[in-house]
């Protein structure tokens, strides 16, 4: 029993979590909507420049490793 009673109380905050967050949703997109698409935006561009980063390293790493391993397949 008691592991139901705690079951239903974390359900019952997590339900007022969700309406609370419902119920701040359209008055934050209406008051800072137009802000936060324009730092959506900037975050987005910024994020892809890090990931092109990122996917040119490692394509980078692996022909190391390709080169390194065929330099020590000569030497045998």
């Amino acid at each position: 029993m008691d592991c139901a009673i705690g079951m239903w109380t974390c359900s019952f905050f997590e339900a007022m979590k969700q309406a609370q967050v419902d119920a701040l949703k359209p008055k934050i997109q209406k008051a800072w909507g137009a802000k936060m698409d324009k730092a959506a935006e900037a975050v987005l561009e910024a994020m892809g420049v890090q990931w092109q980063s990122m996917v040119a390293q490692g394509q980078a790493k692996a022909e190391m490793k390709e080169k390194l391993a065929a330099l020590w397949k000569e030497s045998r």
